[in-house]
């Protein structure tokens, strides 16, 4: 299988130098203290190869990403990732354009964690229009379905967003966002485990339970519907940034989100380092992100970025557990502080990167009190065919 695999890589790599306008190669090394994101901090390492190729035809482009994830110590969450979409772009006027794109997904596990392979469909409608030189409208809408193996998973979700981007000419931008998301959990219901007190569990009986990560067994909780379970969230986004000098620019952040209805169904949701985890996205939670940023070029045109985040964030349906999976009666509530430091050099041919960020996460579930420390080295290489860049 996995000379197989190779040879189809290999085989993706040729066509996309052949046919592609832009073809793109990356190699990234992480590695961490802190996997899971828990209190048991699992050590492991990540290499992660990656392409990218795109072909034009006029309006329309058609492109394709691959993504191959090993992880060293934990080898049976290596995954595979593989999209393909076309993009539309129809200039309505001078000052406006609409743009569509329609993207199919496939996410591969191996044999552990393979309740987490799913295939999915996005579809994406943006609206952009200049008010004046210096004033930005967008409005955008995007649909997603995920179909997993393990169906408990399964949802549809639908997001409206309208953003507004002001420029001045003190090197000043303003922007403001207004976003809002609906999900829904297509089929959650079966396997019924029993009645706790008022609330029904029902249990996650597959595969994907992680063994090496001291994780929690994924619980779907009944709270008295019989099918499907809804999740309505507002967000509100701004950003100032400030252009100081040529070589340097600060930038201000700010997220607040808030849950209008519904709430999570699981039992528990977690966050893996560079894997994604079903029962964790911007649906879990209700809250607000505040992030201070500083971007440099320093001396050889080294890019330099670093940033400092805090949020803190309520999980609207999770309620807080002892270490023996005892429930503690309150909602849990993260205190997160992000420290993040980037640099990036650019050659002519190839760029080459390298990252570290420091979490320390505090919460009321003594699960999810950790502190971790993650590392990220990688190289990409573009090329260009068809005449342009």
């Amino acid at each position: 299988m996995r000379k197989i695999f190779s040879c189809l890589f290999l085989l993706m790599l040729l066509s996309g130098i052949l046919r592609a306008d832009t073809f793109t190669f990356s190699f990234f090394q992480g590695m961490t203290d802190n996997l899971f994101q828990n209190k048991y901090s699992k050590a492991d390492q990540i290499s992660m190869l990656n392409f990218f190729l795109d072909k034009s035809f006029g309006r329309v482009s058609v492109f394709s990403e691959g993504s191959y994830s090993y992880l060293y110590q934990n080898s049976d969450l290596t995954y595979y990732l593989h999209n393909i979409g076309l993009d539309y772009l129809y200039p309505l006027s001078g000052r406006t354009a609409l743009y569509f794109s329609l993207i199919g997904l496939g996410a591969f596990y191996r044999s552990e964690y393979d309740d987490f392979n799913h295939i999915s469909l996005n579809f994406h409608a943006a609206l952009k229009t200049y008010l004046n030189p210096t004033s930005i409208m967008k409005g955008n809408y995007s649909l997603e379905y995920k179909n997993y193996r393990y169906s408990l998973f399964d949802y549809v979700s639908h997001s409206f967003l309208i953003s507004f981007d002001k420029y001045f000419q003190t090197k000043t931008t303003l922007k403001s966002e207004i976003n809002w998301g609906y999900k829904f959990f297509l089929h959650p219901y079966f396997s019924v485990e029993g009645p706790v007190g008022n609330t029904n569990f029902y249990d996650h009986s597959g595969k994907g339970k992680g063994p090496y990560s001291g994780r929690r067994p994924y619980l779907f909780v009944s709270r008295g519907r019989e099918e499907g379970e809804t999740i309505q969230v507002l967000s509100f986004k701004g950003l100032i940034a400030q252009s100081v000098s040529d070589n340097v620019g600060l930038r201000v952040f700010v997220l607040k989100q808030w849950t209008l209805s519904g709430e999570n169904p699981f039992s528990s949701v977690e966050e893996f380092y560079m894997v994604e985890n079903p029962s964790y996205d911007r649906f879990s939670w209700a809250g607000y992100q505040l992030d201070a940023q500083i971007a440099m070029l320093i001396p050889w045109n080294i890019g330099l970025k670093m940033s400092y985040t805090v949020s803190n964030r309520e999980f609207p349906g999770i309620e807080v557990m002892s270490l023996e999976g005892v429930l503690l009666g309150m909602t849990r509530k993260d205190k997160r502080k992000l420290f993040e430091a980037k640099v990036e050099k650019n050659f002519p041919e190839f760029s080459l990167f390298l990252s570290y960020f420091y979490i320390d996460n505090h919460s009321n579930d003594p699960y999810f009190a950790w502190q971790g420390h993650f590392f990220q080295a990688g190289v990409e290489w573009k090329f260009f065919f068809g005449g342009g860049k």
